[in-house]
C-alpha cells in the first residue's frame, strides 16, 4: 500500500461526525456517511421512528441492511405476515437481508433512535429521492433504487398494531388510519407500482 500524508486527502470534518452533525434529508434520516465515502461498500444513517409510526414494508433487491437501536425499542417484521416478528430493545443489532420484505415500527411512547447501515447506495438514493415527494419517490423506487414497496401491507400493519403514522412520510401522522375504511384498504391492495 502506498504511504501518503493523510492531511493531503482528508480534513477532520470528513472523518469526524459529532452528535447533531450529518447531512439532513427530506425525511427523519440523517446521512452520516455516504457510500461513495466508504468505497461504495455501505452508507451510514441515523433515524428516528416516533411513537405509533411504521416504516413501510419494502424489499431491497441489491443491498443488505443492519439496524442498531440506540434508544427505546423497535418491533421488526421480517418476511411479511407469515415471517418473523420480534422486538429489538436499545443496544440490539437487527440484520435485514436483501430480497426479504421487512418493516419496523415504534410501539412505545418514546421516540426510537437508530443507526441504519446499508450496503451500496440504493437506500441512500431512495432517501435522497424523497425530496421529490412521497408519490414520485415511491413510484420510482424499484426502477431507480431496486426497492420494492409493499403498500398493500400497510393497512394490516397499521390496524393490527394500532399505529397512527408513517415514518419517512410527508404526512407522518394519520390519526384515524387504524380504522381505515375497507374501500380505502382495497385501493392500497389494487395500487400497482412501476
Amino acid at each position: 500500500m502506498t504511504q501518503y500524508n493523510v492531511a493531503d486527502r482528508f480534513d477532520v470534518k470528513n472523518l469526524l461526525k459529532k452528535p447533531g452533525e450529518g447531512e439532513k434529508t427530506a425525511t427523519d434520516m440523517v446521512i452520516m456517511v455516504r457510500a461513495r465515502d466508504m468505497g461504495g461498500d455501505f452508507s451510514v444513517m441515523e433515524g428516528v421512528i416516533h411513537p405509533g409510526e411504521l416504516l413501510a414494508p419494502h424489499t431491497h433487491k441489491f443491498e443488505d441492511q443492519l439496524v442498531y437501536v440506540i434508544t427505546s425499542e423497535l418491533v421488526f417484521e421480517i418476511g411479511g405476515a407469515d415471517g418473523l416478528r420480534f422486538t429489538a430493545p436499545a443496544g440490539s443489532y437487527v440484520q435485514k437481508p436483501r430480497g426479504i420484505m421487512h418493516c419496523f415500527w415504534n410501539a412505545t411512547d418514546t421516540p426510537a433512535r437508530y443507526i441504519e447501515l446499508s450496503g451500496r447506495d440504493g437506500f441512500e438514493g431512495f432517501v435522497d429521492s424523497k425530496q421529490q415527494g412521497d408519490l414520485k419517490s415511491t413510484l420510482n423506487a424499484e426502477r431507480d433504487w431496486g426497492m420494492i414497496m409493499h403498500l398493500e401491507e400497510i393497512p394490516r400493519l397499521m390496524k393490527d398494531n394500532k399505529l397512527t403514522g408513517l415514518a419517512m412520510s410527508e404526512t407522518p401522522h394519520l390519526p384515524s388510519f387504524p380504522e381505515i375504511p375497507e374501500a380505502v384498504a382495497k385501493r392500497f391492495k389494487d395500487w400497482k407500482l412501476g
